[in-house]
């Protein structure tokens, strides 16, 4: 009878104890929850205020008259360079990447792992503080805290998981970025929650109780269920397991996760149940808000302009085919603005029924268009491939010949980064798709030169940015590829041109490279490369419409180390032609001599610039000038193009990065040498750097 009350009361007696003291100064269970959302609140308002700073920062320099803008001019701002200097070097660092059994797996940076391992040690601080784990008699009292504890936390999570995030918009930071977070507490959630169950498990255990509890008790039987069902997010929740399906994933993790939250609603004390109704209001306020806007953003109601007033909804969106199973999505006189490096889910139920996807802007507000590059994998994005190419001539042409409109509906837009108008040099560098986000971000600059070039009072004219120096690099698997693009690097290049003939004596620099390689580890190939021979005379070209709708999609593997691959640096034709190789050039400005050929190395001949320019023709259009563009086949140095922008900085850089995991690594590791190795604001005069890593993929 006695073990019988000890086990019912002490879970039905649960809500009761909240209040009560546990002896020997033991913090009662709602004061251990109020000081949870202490430390929390503490942590978001010290982020709010550095996003404060922040954008007070980008206001100060875009009204500082000086030549040098971008750098600190007092000891308060000194100050606060150094400790963000110091701070950076810590948070941006990582382990390098670990390769076993052929598959390599990166680490997350040390900034968010050290946020993540203050959050758990805080959390089972509250869970043990004066509380003797080795006392058997204290266990039920660990088990009441840690089921304090626990759902104390369903609040942060739900918090961290809305787009329309409350959050973010005080810290400054995007909803996907926080849905790191959010991933990561569930986790931690998920811990204290065992321990939680393990240590009424442990209490009953002494009496054999287990067993009778699960079978008879219901606050039991919920408990574990909850529990059961959490487990089961938290593991599908896995990297791997979403990459199988990224629909399939979103949908079971929406039913799961209101079965769970009917659970812990079931298995919580009324005293406590408040915690579960202030995660749902938050929960209804993101879908509330999400949809509202979305009513707004594709309903022609609400816009009454002529493109708009004869049809109810108010987006259309045509599809263009372009080389490498890519297709361009624009949506014409769209009616919401957005800012570069943004996305927005797009769905076209006609062309992908039932399907949402996040893309990346890549075209910028004044082009009164929204466009999108999007690579064919699977699903929703490869049957957008297919009917762009059914009402296509050719594929990668450019012109169709029957191309219709679909009604298309947007939510969005979201991501956040600080303007990039404030820094002093600017590099940017993109592996494939990766351009659909440094190349609205280097037009939005661009833009601001050629509104500043066009000011003609010369007393009155206002600096619409700070930056003076840009440097935009791409890597890309084949010469054909350049056509995503082609047209925004030209306007790139005459807007640059126009500026210096308008404004001779203001500073404006570019420099552009175009890193051609064959290397699988950039990007998945879709299409099988030729091989290359000695006495190839035509290389081959695109598919055809006709051949990519007969064969589908042909994915390969990854070359074998035995392979003629490029890590051999060894030549590769281009399916049209030319070549490409996967060593690195170390130094651009070292290159005096070489073209690159199918044959092998050609003979030496003059070239215009200080570095090599390969130019194998592509489709009809044109190059950009020979000297605005460096093509080279190779692969990129980071470190050796970012030091050489930083050594000209005359005030803080920002590194812009976006593409494959490889690449974003190399990009991150390489500022974190470099910061270490110029002693950035520790007297040596060199200049912040600012990195933002845009995630390559979902």
């Amino acid at each position: 009878m006695s073990m019988s009350m000890d086990g019912m009361g002490g879970m039905g007696g649960m809500g009761g104890m909240g209040g009560m003291s546990m002896g020997n100064g033991v913090p009662g269970l709602f004061y251990i929850q109020k000081m949870y959302w202490a430390v929390i609140g503490s942590a978001i308002a010290a982020g709010t205020v550095v996003n404060i700073l922040n954008h007070f920062l980008a206001y100060q320099r875009l009204r500082d008259s000086t030549l040098t803008p971008a750098k600190p001019k007092s000891l308060f701002f000194n100050t606060c360079a150094t400790i963000t200097a110091l701070i950076r070097e810590v948070s941006y660092s990582s382990l390098p990447p670990l390769s076993i059994s052929g598959r390599t797996f990166h680490f997350a940076p040390l900034g968010p792992v050290l946020i993540i391992l203050a959050y758990l040690v805080v959390v089972l601080v509250f869970c043990f503080y004066k509380l003797d784990t080795t006392d058997e008699w204290k266990w039920e009292d660990v088990g009441y805290r840690t089921g304090f504890v626990n759902i104390c936390q369903l609040p942060l999570i739900f918090l961290l998981a809305g787009r329309q995030n409350i959050i973010g918009k005080l810290v400054g930071m995007s909803y996907e970025r926080l849905n790191w977070f959010h991933r990561w507490i569930a986790r931690t959630l998920w811990l204290t929650a065992t321990i939680h169950m393990g240590f009424w498990f442990r209490n009953w255990g002494r009496y054999d109780y287990i067993t009778y509890q699960l079978k008879h008790d219901a606050l039991t039987k919920r408990g574990f269920a909850a529990w059961c069902i959490l487990t089961f997010i938290v593991l599908t929740s896995a990297a791997p397991i979403r990459s199988l399906g990224y629909e399939f994933f979103v949908l079971q993790h929406l039913v799961t996760f209101v079965g769970f939250t009917v659970a812990v609603w079931l298995h919580a004390p009324e005293e406590v149940k408040v915690w579960v109704w202030i995660a749902i209001g938050l929960l209804v306020f993101d879908r509330v808000a999400r949809y509202a806007w979305a009513t707004y953003a594709n309903l022609s109601i609400f816009h009454r302009s002529p493109d708009h007033k004869n049809t109810l909804w108010a987006n259309r969106a045509t599809f263009s085919p372009l080389p490498g199973n890519v297709t361009r999505i624009t949506i014409h006189n769209p009616v919401i603005c957005w800012k570069p490096g943004q996305h927005v889910f797009l769905t076209c139920h006609s062309v992908a029924p039932l399907q949402s996807h996040p893309f990346t802007i890549a075209s910028i507000p004044d082009d009164n268009k929204m466009e999108f590059v999007v690579r064919a994998e699977k699903g929703g994005t490869r049957r957008m491939f297919r009917y762009a190419s059914r009402y296509d001539d050719l594929l990668g042409s450019g012109e169709t010949s029957a191309k219709q409109e679909r009604t298309a509906f947007i939510d969005g837009p979201y991501g956040s980064l600080r303007p990039l108008r404030q820094f002093d040099s600017v590099i940017f560098l993109a592996g494939g798709m990766g351009a659909t986000f440094t190349m609205p971000c280097l037009r939005d600059i661009i833009a601001a030169w050629t509104a500043e070039c066009h000011q003609t009072d010369s007393s009155k004219r206002t600096r619409l940015t700070s930056a003076k120096r840009i440097r935009f690099v791409w890597v890309i698997k084949s010469r054909a590829q350049l056509s995503w693009f082609e047209s925004q690097l030209q306007t790139v290049v005459a807007d640059v041109a126009e500026c210096k003939r308008r404004q001779p004596d203001i500073e404006r620099e570019i420099e552009i490279s175009i890193y051609i390689t064959c290397d699988e580890k950039l990007e998945p190939q879709t299409i099988q490369p030729p091989i290359c021979s000695q006495n190839q005379q035509e290389p081959p070209t695109e598919p055809t419409v006709e051949k990519i709708e007969k064969e589908k999609t042909i994915t390969i593997e990854e070359p074998s180390p035995s392979s003629s691959s490029i890590n051999e640096a060894k030549q590769c034709c281009l399916p049209n032609g030319g070549c490409c190789c996967g060593t690195k050039v170390e130094d651009e400005d070292e290159i005096t001599e070489h073209v690159c050929t199918c044959s092998g190395p050609a003979p030496p001949k003059p070239v215009e610039r200080r570095s090599s320019i390969e130019k194998p023709p592509i489709s009809e259009t044109p190059l950009p000038p020979a000297n605005a563009l460096t093509i080279l086949s190779g692969r990129p140095q980071p470190r050796t193009i970012i030091r050489k922008v930083l050594e000209q900085a005359e005030g803080e850089s920002a590194v812009v990065v976006c593409g494959p995991r490889g690449l974003s690594d190399d990009v991150r590791r390489s500022v974190v040498y470099l910061s270490d190795e110029r002693a950035v604001h520790k007297g040596t005069g060199a200049q912040g750097i600012y990195l933002h890593v845009e995630k390559f993929g979902w």
